[in-house]
């Protein structure tokens, strides 16, 4: 049988994206093990759907033992508000641009701002970690997802002769967190050094297939995070306004602020936030005083869509701040259409070609709240509203599955097992 480790920079707990690679390789005959972050309340060690999550993190078992469980319950929580940072204030509106224009070139500081270093140097003790475990194991095929896992990944490759495997989620140096010149150099030079290495890259769309052939000089496969295909689920009666659903995390420039803002220009669609992340203490702060503004709490994965069925119609607002935000092919809009949701979306050019392609909702300008307003306020009240979603399903039903997806995935697999 042959071995596939998985290297992820999270814990495991809710990437879906692993968890569904993971499995489909284990249902076909290979053993898997996802190496990841050990945090505490997880257990290190965690059978799952036929493959092993091994958890692992930089510290001693002794000094882990002492940092979880005695200096854990003396810390004092931080006061919220040096958590978050000061309060975000109402976006103001502007006349709406359709399409959205591509961002310019982002202007970065040169060298390294605070804590960056230490985050890659943190970066880089936990690929030691994970390679010293997962080449004990002594894998046939490594498999990093994104580049913060690709040292661990190339390592344990070279040491086991192992295939290598490079899944990019991301324009990975166009992201918003990304914060000096520096830091791009930095995960530039890793990239050069280690892609040439890798035997398959692939990524989630075909915008970002197109950038990275033309950056990397390699043939790109395209695997989309499409869901598992489940029937259309049953939808609640219930009273009260429609309901305008966001499900995600709460990050930087996903167009949260101006969304909320857009409830302001519309009184008649109820909007609702459900997730979580590092943007919720302002979202609440903007939300105070707006009776159709609700911010939920995150749903486990496996009720994603039950509870996105709940809602009428399901929004993308993300804004185009960078490149990978501008050519991003979210997962949520895979999660809006199995829910038979129609979209209300950012009019940036994947999620245009799946809007417009597909006939399944509306596009706006994710910068002007009163734009958004309209798209929601147009979708709600278009006569092909139902027809929409329920197409958004059937395509969803016919091609945009997982189970379509991952058939390329599966035989790049076998081919390089030689099985």
């Amino acid at each position: 049988m042959k071995k596939v480790a998985l290297f992820v920079f999270n814990h495991a707990n809710a990437d879906l994206r692993t968890h569904r690679q993971a499995h489909l390789l284990a249902e076909n005959g290979f053993e898997v093990r996802v190496y990841c972050f050990l945090e505490p309340g997880l257990p290190q060690r965690e059978e799952r759907a036929g493959y092993l999550i091994c958890r692992e993190d930089q510290r001693s078992h002794l000094t882990r033992f002492f940092d979880d469980q005695v200096m854990r319950k003396l810390r004092r929580p931080r006061p919220r508000l040096q958590e978050v940072g000061p309060m975000p204030s109402m976006p103001i509106d502007r006349a709406p641009v359709r399409p959205c224009p591509p961002p310019p070139p982002r202007d970065l500081p040169q060298e390294f701002l605070p804590g960056e270093e230490e985050y890659l140097a943190y970066v880089a003790r936990i690929n030691e970690v994970w390679a010293r475990e997962a080449s004990a194991w002594k894998p046939d095929l490594c498999h990093a997802q994104d580049l913060d896992a690709l040292q661990a990944a190339y390592d344990t490759a070279e040491f086991c002769g192992a295939r290598l495997v490079l899944d990019q989620h991301e324009l990975w140096t166009d992201q918003p967190f990304i914060g000096s010149q520096a830091t791009v150099r930095y995960w530039d030079a890793l990239e050069a050094r280690l892609v040439p290495h890798c035997q398959v890259i692939m990524t989630v769309s075909r915008p970002f297939a197109e950038v990275l052939q033309q950056r990397l000089g390699r043939e790109v496969m395209v695997l989309h995070n499409c869901q598992e295909y489940q029937p259309l689920p049953a939808r609640r009666s219930r009273e009260g306004r429609p309901i305008a659903l966001y499900q995600g995390v709460f990050g930087i420039d996903r167009g949260l602020e101006q969304l909320v803002a857009s409830a302001q220009y519309q009184k008649e669609i109820v909007i609702a936030l459900r997730g979580f992340g590092s943007a919720q203490a302002g979202l609440e702060h903007l939300a105070q005083g707006l009776d159709n503004v609700l911010i939920l709490d995150r749903c486990p994965p496996s009720e994603m869509i039950a509870r996105a069925a709940e809602a009428d119609l399901g929004v993308i607002p993300f804004l185009p701040t960078c490149l990978n935000h501008y050519l991003n092919t979210p997962n949520k809009l895979f999660e809006y259409m199995l829910a038979g949701l129609p979209v209300a979306a950012a009019d940036l050019p994947d999620l245009r070609r799946f809007v417009e392609g597909e006939q399944i909702g509306v596009l706006f300008d994710p910068f002007s709240p009163r734009d958004i307003a309209r798209a929601l306020l147009e979708l709600w009240h278009d006569p092909e509203r139902e027809a929409k979603g329920a197409r958004a399903h059937e395509a969803c039903k016919r091609r945009w599955n997982w189970e379509s997806e991952s058939r390329q995935m599966l035989d790049c697999y076998k081919a390089l097992a030689g099985v």
